[in-house]
């Protein structure tokens, strides 16, 4: 259990699942603490087991709306208590959905493994570009550079500025979107993709301009999506984009009426095929069309296809398949097997609790634009984040956590299971940690490495050489915990946490300050903890502990550059029972550390707040840096308000700053 802790944060396409988790928390508490009796005790655990779902398509309109009409029950009982799954839900979406096509690729960065930086090309000197999951595989993210250029966006504006040399930094253009939000930009060159959710949160906007001449950048392609955003990514060329839009609303009767998947091309509205929307078995899991979309971004060639899902939460995207997984909402029935009436006649047993812990993992292809639904699966628990999940020499590894009875005792439990691609089980290693939840997964070639913590951190060290017979080669237990893993060669691995203390009067800790850990794994799986660096008190944060694309690392220079924010306790004050007491905020900025095989060294800091006046007087967030480039010899640091650029001297000097739009 952490106090206090840093969660990760909930993106838009989850907040329909937020109230059925809370729900679903509070069956098991009950079933876990009241007394026998008084209600029914969990005496079994769900079959721990992945299964093979199977898709299929339709082959007519009226049997796709014969077939929500038939299954939205379920989703229309949990709408009638205020679970609120299917029709308009939380954030007002309309029956109306559409695609428009008008029209519009990045290389790859980085691996899980290898450099961050993007060789030099011309006379223009290496980088470090995104800091992405998967080899060949880009993330879209709020700052992109080519290594001569910045692409920098805010909340409702897209910056391009000139970055290199620094003597000639300057901003050259500003894109604006009023009453929008810019999620995220790709570039390549002479293109820049810039995604958009509009102000009313019914559509996502794909925009491509020509950046040939940067100060007057030409949109080129607006392809408009209705629907909410779940992610996107760049390979082959293509951007692939993941949007849901609910399949049905309701009528004044409280019926479910459902809605059809429209597309929109050159403002020619028609239906998507039958055959281009797919379901799987689960009839209970029909509340939304998951869109997964392609568009060349040098042809506008595009194709979509579209699956009946529940919410979606979470993708994983290998060099060859889009991994879309969603936990299945509770499916409660009652003796008139109509789902939901559970809810007002009070019927509710274990099982049905134990049943909300599954997550089906649809698997689509792609190749050169191109996507094709291929298989969906279902694995007992729920999935952390996309590190979960991983691809490797055709098998998909996702790593899960799950409510379940061991020794007749209601708790927790995390599994690592492998599927082939028909989203088979070809092994499991199950009950790894009981008790403990996931924070932590890293997969990085045959070997995984997944953090559970309660107390006390173990890092386990796991083998797939053997990929029928995984096996734990080690659990490394340590002070505090690691929220994000980056794996360093030489069987070097990077974790960012939190430090903690044990509490003295429960099975918890009480966090600390940040922690940077180096772990050394040997080719016989063994573990240690070969330093750790210590930063701040109580309260010490870091957006690298939710967000990945806020680390960087240059194998380079062997240096780590990481955003935080610095909270510190005056004189010997704690709070009553020996807890630890938080810091007050007095800075905020970027750490800039050296990685060697002995330890952690802290070679700067910088900050983009006025000289003489640190975080405490001036919490003005818009100068909170939260990401940061390295081009050449200068680091480049980035807030909502302002680029740095320091030289990557022994102090770190401003040698220039570019104001951001407001």
């Amino acid at each position: 259990m952490r106090v206090g802790g840093t969660k990760p944060a909930f993106g838009s396409e989850a907040a329909v699942f937020v109230v059925a988790i809370i729900g679903v928390a509070a069956l098991v508490a009950v079933f876990a603490f009241v007394p026998s009796g008084t209600a029914p005790t969990v005496s079994t655990s769900p079959t721990v087991t992945a299964a093979h779902q199977g898709l299929s398509s339709f082959e007519s309109y009226s049997q796709l709306q014969q077939y929500i009409a038939a299954n939205a029950k379920s989703a229309q009982q949990y709408s009638r208590w205020g679970f609120g799954f299917g029709g308009v839900g939380p954030i007002g979406l309309p029956i109306a959905f559409g695609m428009t096509t008008t029209t519009l690729t990045e290389a790859a960065t980085t691996s899980t493994v290898s450099s961050t930086v993007v060789p030099s090309v011309s006379n223009s000197p290496s980088y470090t570009g995104t800091n992405v999951q998967v080899q060949g595989v880009d993330e879209l993210d709020r700052v992109k550079t080519d290594g001569t250029h910045l692409f920098v966006s805010t909340h409702d504006s897209v910056a391009l500025i000139n970055a290199y040399p620094p003597n000639s930094t300057a901003l050259l253009s500003t894109l604006t979107f009023p009453n929008d939000q810019v999620l995220g930009l790709e570039s390549v060159q002479n293109r820049l993709m810039v995604i958009v959710q509009t102000g009313s949160w019914t559509a996502i906007e794909l925009l491509l301009y020509d950046t040939t001449s940067l100060a007057s950048p030409a949109l080129m392609q607006n392809v408009t999506i209705a629907g909410t955003f779940v992610g996107a990514r760049m390979a082959e060329g293509f951007v692939y984009v993941v949007i849901q839009q609910p399949s049905y609303a309701f009528d004044s009767q409280g019926n479910a009426t459902a809605a059809m998947p429209v597309v929109s091309q050159g403002g020619v509205q028609s239906e998507m095929t039958p055959s281009s929307v797919y379901y799987t078995n689960n009839t209970a899991q029909i509340s939304f069309y998951t869109m997964i979309s392609s568009i060349s971004m040098s042809t506008g060639k595009e194709s979509v296809v579209s699956v009946l899902t529940g919410p979606s939460a979470t993708i994983y995207v290998s060099t060859s398949n889009i991994y879309v997984a969603y936990t299945n909402y509770l499916d409660l029935y009652d003796v008139d097997g109509v789902p939901g009436n559970a809810w007002s006649e009070g019927v509710i047993t274990p099982d049905m609790v134990m049943q909300s812990q599954n997550s089906t993992v649809l698997r689509t292809a792609y190749s050169n634009g191109t996507v094709t639904v291929a298989e969906a699966g279902v694995v007992p628990g729920t999935v952390l984040n996309q590190f979960s999940m991983d691809e490797y020499n055709g098998y998909f590894r996702i790593a899960t956590s799950r409510f379940a009875t061991i020794n007749g005792v209601a708790t927790t439990s995390d599994d690592v299971y492998v599927l082939d691609q028909n989203m088979e089980q070809v092994s499991a290693l199950t009950n790894i940690a009981p008790g403990e939840n996931i924070y932590a997964v890293r997969f990085s070639g045959d070997v995984g490495y997944v953090v559970t913590y309660q107390q006390i951190d173990p890092l386990f060290v796991i083998s797939f050489k053997n990929i029928t017979k995984p096996v734990i080669l080690s659990s490394l237990k340590v002070t505090g915990y690691s929220d994000y893993l980056y794996p360093l060669a030489g069987g070097y691995l990077l974790g960012v946490g939190k430090e903690s203390v044990p509490a003295s009067d429960g099975n918890f800790s009480y966090y600390l300050g940040l922690k940077i850990s180096l772990f050394k794994v040997y080719e016989n799986g063994s573990s240690v903890q070969v330093a750790k660096l210590d930063i701040g008190d109580r309260g010490t944060d870091s957006p690298v502990l939710s967000d990945h694309l806020a680390f960087t690392y240059d194998p380079t220079r062997n240096i780590t550059v990481i955003p935080l924010t610095l909270y510190v306790v005056s004189g010997n004050q704690t709070y009553e029972g020996g807890i630890p007491a938080f810091g007050n905020p007095v800075w905020q900025g970027v750490y800039i550390i050296r990685v060697n095989s002995t330890g952690l060294t802290v070679l700067g800091k910088v900050s983009q707040y006025p000289v003489g006046q640190n975080f405490g007087d001036y919490p003005n967030d818009s100068l909170s840096i939260d990401r940061s480039v390295i081009i050449g010899d200068y680091l480049y640091t980035i807030s909502q308000s302002e680029v740095i650029v320091s030289s990557m001297g022994s102090s770190f000097p401003t040698v220039a700053t570019v104001q951001l739009p407001p």
